[in-house]
């Protein structure tokens, strides 16, 4: 293989024309391709779903209550909260839905649709008695009393739709926080179009300022009165994770950006090299994208933000040729020396993220689509044209040492040799080894507090939200979601379509209408109740516990379908097992310490840096292959090429470690986690590349290589 691709470099060394050629004829296409990707937001995508998930996540999704918006007035007299109210809904336009109440009840999804999921086992029970005419008289006096009372208006619609009172509104009113009032507006965009809900938010917050104004009441939430106004909801809690996610993005990577470019700027005083890394990790994006427009034509923006870890990657191709060319002759020499390396860990790289396309995630798929794509693209551009635009001088490079020399504890200094760095690597291993015997995944207690599970895959967990937007979701949850299993969710529905199965729903209707009529209600008031006897049918229910056991699935499946592949091609492309084994023992162990060092201090995966398991592999497997081709080199030569290999291991791992894990400052929760895991992922990856892979090399007899 080296000697074919040699052969091309020497062909087009002689012949530029071609070369400058085929570069522009293959970027013409890559780019009219890339242009026409287009692009959405949707983060369900990264599910593993069926298609009855997707059916019923649509409905979940179209129903009233998942685009609502409510506003909270909190605190003052009724009268004061009332009047905001007012106030705020003659400040809308009229095509805008908007409903006002006093209690919370009121502002729901029509109970209509969930009676049968809040009525108890015991109340069924008692059923048939409860349809008898005099229960159905009782009953309805007790109706036109509470709506006779005072202060209880807002009970009307949970009469009508539960006139023989099988649920207690008492109690789910009693659910109310005191002092609060409550107004619903559904966005009519849905809760997942970030870009419309914004403005419309934006909107609704100036009004509310206007009207706290004119009322000389903004400001005052900590004042005497104690007022609290907010909106909340699905629509705006995604609003406020999407500027969140802009503002960490925009800090983070002008953050980032300068700091990568002053690590390269003092690593290679000459600016050309900078360009050369450039151009060449560009290319691999363009392909990329391009590649990845020939399978969809739109795709999820959050993959090529995900992508863009691929660049601590990529970056590893044009780094080690150009480090590598500091310690040979010519450019050639340095790809005959790199190459074997440099496509060995392509391969494998490539191979790891091609194990994401089973998964049943549709963005997990096209990442890996993208990620394959990008890496074949960036050795690609630096083993055919990336040579030819090198300076046939050495490269000027500043080193950049792991300081693990010398240790200084007060007047003390302790020498750290190779081998005692080394065997107490071992030592560590061992012991995390011990400690992981335990139960490793443990049972995921569903909520966002640290637990003995390693994996989290409760969404709503890496949703920025303040605690007083907890506290209010988790409120209005409680009473609109009040069958949280899916299993009893289930056994509830099915009751009762069973006992209106063998049960007339026309003679409990006529029987209400005629007592109806002797109590003073109007004919026709209890429709939505008849309706629910008549043909109700359960919503498709969204089975959270499947989802989370295919997400665990997912993780179990990502980790051995990438060992199996990097082992493979370790073996084919070594041809000796021992090798082979030297170069995937070091991923292995990093696995152990990682997953060690996230249950010692309660970290867990979830659904967004899950995603880089197959980055920290993929780079980790680059790492130890060019760590052992190096040492198969001084074995087999007595050249010492180990240092310089090492060198481009470091900036590497620096860069992947700047670019991603400056994330560990972002304020979102997603990011943050995709910050402290690179950075715990990335500093083993790195340990283990360049401390294993020696230690074990001590003892392979030369007759194995």
């Amino acid at each position: 293989m080296n000697d074919k691709l040699l052969h091309i470099y020497d062909y087009l060394s002689t012949h530029r024309r071609w070369l400058w050629s085929g570069l522009t004829m293959v970027l013409i296409p890559l780019i009219v391709l890339a242009l026409t990707l287009r692009y959405n937001e949707d983060i369900m995508d990264f599910l593993p779903l069926e298609n009855e998930d997707r059916a019923a996540l649509a409905e979940l999704q179209s129903k009233q209550s998942a685009a609502q918006i409510v506003l909270i007035v909190e605190g003052g007299d009724e009268s004061l909260r009332e009047e905001i109210i007012e106030e705020f809904q003659s400040s809308l336009p009229s095509s805008l839905p908007f409903r006002g109440a006093g209690g919370v009840l009121e502002g729901l999804s029509p109970l209509s649709a969930q009676l049968p999921y809040y009525i108890s086992d015991e109340k069924y029970d008692a059923f048939d008695s409860l349809f008898t005419p005099e229960a159905i008289r009782i009953a309805l006096e007790r109706d036109k009393r509470i709506l006779s009372t005072p202060g209880t208006s807002f009970l009307s619609t949970a009469i009508q739709s539960d006139p023989l009172g099988l649920i207690d509104l008492y109690a789910l009113q009693a659910h109310q926080a005191p002092n609060r009032s409550y107004a619903f507006i559904t966005s009519p965009y849905g809760s997942t179009e970030t870009k419309r809900n914004a403005a419309l938010i934006d909107t609704l917050n100036t009004h509310l300022n206007n009207i706290l104004s004119s009322l000389s009441l903004l400001g005052e939430s900590e004042g005497s009165c104690e007022l609290r106004v907010a909106l909340i909801g699905a629509p705006v809690i995604a609003v406020e994770n999407a500027r969140r996610i802009k503002l960490d993005s925009l800090i983070c990577i002008a953050l980032s950006l300068v700091l990568i470019v002053a690590l390269l700027a003092y690593a290679f005083p000459r600016r050309r090299d900078l360009w050369l890394i450039l151009l060449s990790v560009s290319f691999g994006w363009l392909f990329g994208m391009a590649v990845l427009r020939l399978f969809t034509p739109t795709v999820s923006a959050m993959v090529l933000g995900i992508g863009s870890v691929l660049i601590g990657i990529a970056v590893n191709y044009p780094l080690h040729l150009l480090v590598h060319q500091r310690y040979t002759t010519s450019v050639r020499q340095t790809l005959q020396e790199v190459l074997s390396p440099l496509v060995v860990g392509n391969i494998t790289t490539v191979g790891a993220f091609l194990a994401l396309l089973p998964l049943k995630a549709t963005a997990m798929q096209h990442l890996g689509i993208f990620a394959a794509s990008m890496l074949i693209g960036t050795i690609l551009f630096c083993i055919i044209f990336l040579p030819h635009l090198m300076s046939a001088q050495p490269t000027p490079l500043r080193e950049i040492k792991l300081p693990l020399k010398k240790l200084k504890i007060k007047n003390y200094e302790l020498r750290i040799s190779k081998s005692t760095f080394q065997i107490a690597t071992i030592v560590l291993t061992i012991c995390f080894g011990l400690y992981l015997l335990s139960p490793l995944w443990g049972e995921s207690e569903g909520g966002c507090a640290p637990s003995a599970s390693l994996f989290n895959p409760n969404p709503s967990c890496i949703n920025y939200m303040t605690p007083q937007q907890r506290a209010d979701i988790a409120f209005f949850d409680s009473i609109a979601n009040p069958m949280r299993q899916v299993s009893e969710h289930a056994d509830r529905a099915e009751q009762w379509t069973s006992y209106w199965r063998t049960h007339d729903p026309e003679a409990v209707i006529a029987t209400i209408e005629n007592e109806a009529a002797q109590v003073g209600f109007r004919s026709g008031v209890f429709a939505p109740f008849y309706q629910l006897i008549r043909t109700w049918k359960p919503a498709k229910s969204f089975d959270f516990s499947r989802l989370t056991q295919g997400l665990s699935d997912n993780f179990d499946y990502i980790g051995i379908a990438c060992s199996l592949i990097v082992f493979l091609f370790l073996w084919l492309s070594f041809r000796n097992l021992p090798v082979a084994l030297i170069a995937f023992v070091p991923m292995v162990l990093s696995w152990v310490w990682i997953i060690a060092i996230m249950r010692i201090f309660g970290l867990q995966f979830n659904i967004v840096n899950i995603i880089l398991a197959t980055f920290i592999f993929g780079q980790g497997d680059d790492y130890t292959i060019f760590m052992v081709e190096g040492l198969l080199h001084e074995r087999r030569t007595g050249q010492t090429i180990l240092p310089q290999f090492r060198q481009s291991i470091i900036l590497s791992a620096l860069i992947m470690l700047i670019g991603i894990g400056i994330l560990v400052f972002a304020v979102h929760p997603a990011m943050h986690s995709l910050g402290v895991v690179t950075l715990i992922g990335m500093t083993v990856v790195l340990l283990m590349a360049v401390t294993i892979p020696p230690f074990l090399f001590r003892f392979l007899p030369d007759k194995w290589l």
